[in-house]
């Protein structure tokens, strides 16, 4: 009764720092959440997707291709709420909520029990006492980690993949295989990352408690994955081209740099030394292991989180708190110690989180490497349960956590804005409401699409109706295989604005950066500054002008 009266105070504090400020931080809101959001306001609308596909699995959104579990989760939400950055974000912060108790659950399976458990070669059946304490003190890591707290308060579709292969270890280690396979396969559905993530958990799973399976329930179990698996298997084709944009191995050297290797050789052409040490597959592979190994560095853990992409993490600050540096230190060192089964499963699971990211073309990535939390959470809960046995000890390490975890809050909700809301295009919201404003007065909006992707904006804060989209829209395929652009629809016009060819227009309203429309020349006669939008750091970022 007690630790269950713990563990639901654990998930109140967990809810509460994922559901504080939902719309409003992260400040800003990216054309991934909006096409989220917007896709599950056609669903309720129309159910079809924005582009009309009737119910899709998969949906082409900007031509990325999106699996479509979180818009169709996103659903309830919008229906409830009505659409908003809220409404499309609470799915992930209850998903992340959702996670506290599910990592309550697998780290009691792996350390207490589940069925599955064999002995420790060289401490036999004999259970550690500390480890009666670890699945609480995981779950209160969980709900106050930087990670898993970022992660659960954005429209992130590898939010639910965790939730739910974290659910279907927990079923597997309950021996409920055929469940366990259902939700394995749903990870499919709801991140691109799962398709290599989701095999090698399996796997580890399946080698490391061999489970005695009876042939029925193979059966069972493979049919239902199978058919869990087949429409996303009939919609790879049109995923490939994304792929091949992320994959590491689409990018290779260019010709100035191999001559140059060249003629540090003293060749012109690729000789046996050329092939032995400077190989493209050599390069590739050298790349592959730098990100695998950025990933369990200690600034990405603890000192700057994902350095390549201020939207993936809070500045100054790592995915772990300091202080838990001792004790994860402290539960690895456990782990070694007793190394059974459990031992090994969470090892492996650490050990292969950070290969989806290893293979694709950023040198590092908080949300690619995002299953990486459960593995330190569950380890780290080791070593606070042991070192809970010295109250001086808990006491003193305690006071240090909850210092960092106001110093996280105050850098996430004061001072995060000032950093990062450029790369989560801050600028969309207001520009559009001074346009919505002066819509009335003109017959032609024209808007930059150098922030990305402005159309989808547009729908979403205007709340156009979906069938009117699809009739007057005009999409444009990247030909490489990256994502595409809708070019206009209806009066709105997305494009890089050309100023010189535009100051003759009339009836336009046209909203672009300083560069695109430079104050020296703002001086048409016909023209009428509507507003200028600013970050919060004080940076202009777009000027919204109307030409009568």
């Amino acid at each position: 009764m007690r630790s269950k009266v713990i563990l639901f105070l654990i998930i109140v504090i967990g809810f509460t720092l994922r559901l504080y400020k939902l719309d409003a931080r992260p400040a800003g809101f990216t054309w991934d959440e909006a096409a989220l959001g917007y896709n599950a306001y056609s669903l309720l609308k129309t159910a079809r997707d924005e582009h009309g596909a009737l119910a899709p699995v998969i949906f082409k959104s900007f031509g990325d291709y999106k699996p479509g579990l979180y818009v169709y989760f996103t659903v309830p939400s919008v229906a409830i709420f009505g659409l908003s950055e809220f409404s499309t974000r609470l799915p992930s912060a209850i998903f992340g909520t959702l996670l506290i108790l599910l990592i309550y659950a697998l780290s009691r399976q792996l350390l207490l029990t589940s069925p599955l458990r064999l002995p420790s070669p060289k401490l036999g059946e004999g259970r550690v006492r500390y480890e009666e304490n670890s699945p609480l003190a995981a779950a209160l890591l969980l709900a106050i980690s930087p990670w898993a707290v970022h992660f659960s308060r954005g429209a992130w579709e590898a939010n639910l993949a965790l939730l739910l292969t974290t659910l279907a270890s927990v079923l597997y280690l309950r021996r409920s295989f055929t469940l366990a396979v259902l939700f394995f396969g749903l990870t499919f559905w709801s991140y691109q990352g799962a398709k290599l993530f989701t095999p090698l958990i399996l796997t580890s799973l399946f080698m490391v408690f061999k489970p005695k399976i009876g042939l029925k329930q193979i059966f069972y179990s493979l049919l239902l994955l199978l058919l869990t698996l087949t429409p996303i298997l009939l919609g790879f084709s049109s995923q490939s081209g994304r792929l091949k944009v992320f994959n590491v191995f689409s990018y290779t050297r260019s010709q100035d740099s191999i001559s140059g290797i060249l003629r540090q050789d003293k060749t012109d052409t690729p000789n046996w030394i050329y092939y032995l040490w400077h190989s493209e597959s050599l390069d590739q592979f050298r790349g592959i292991v730098e990100r695998y190994l950025n990933h369990l560095s200690p600034r990405f853990l603890f000192v700057d989180g994902d350095w390549s992409n201020s939207r993936h993490s809070t500045p100054y600050q790592g995915y772990l708190y300091y202080p838990e540096i001792l004790i994860l230190v402290m539960g690895i060192c456990l782990l070694i110690k007793k190394f059974d089964s459990s031992s090994k499963f969470i090892l492996f699971w650490l050990l292969l989180a950070p290969l989806p990211s290893a293979f694709s073309r950023d040198i590092v990535s908080g949300v690619r490497s995002l299953p990486m939390i459960i593995p330190l959470v569950v380890i780290s809960g080791i070593g606070l349960a042991k070192l809970s046995k010295n109250i001086a000890y808990l006491f003193l390490f305690s006071c240090a956590l909850l210092i960092f975890l106001v110093y996280y809050l105050d850098l996430f909700y004061v001072h995060s804005p000032h950093y990062s809301a450029d790369s989560w295009l801050y600028p969309y919201k207001p520009a559009l409401q001074l346009v919505k404003n002066n819509l009335p007065d003109f017959n032609r909006v024209i808007i930059t699409n150098t922030l990305g992707q402005p159309y989808i904006f547009t729908l979403f804060y205007y709340r156009i109706d979906p069938t009117v989209f699809q009739q007057k829209s005009t999409f444009v395929a990247n030909q490489s295989g990256d994502v595409g652009e809708v070019t206009n629809f209806d009066k709105f016009y997305f494009q890089k604005v050309d100023w010189p060819a535009r100051r003759g227009d009339t009836s336009t309203l046209i909203v672009g950066n300083q560069y695109e429309l430079p104050d020296q020349d703002m001086n048409p006669p016909n023209l009428v500054r509507l507003g200028e939008i600013y970050l919060p750091n004080g940076i202009h970022a777009l000027r919204v002008v109307g030409l009568k």
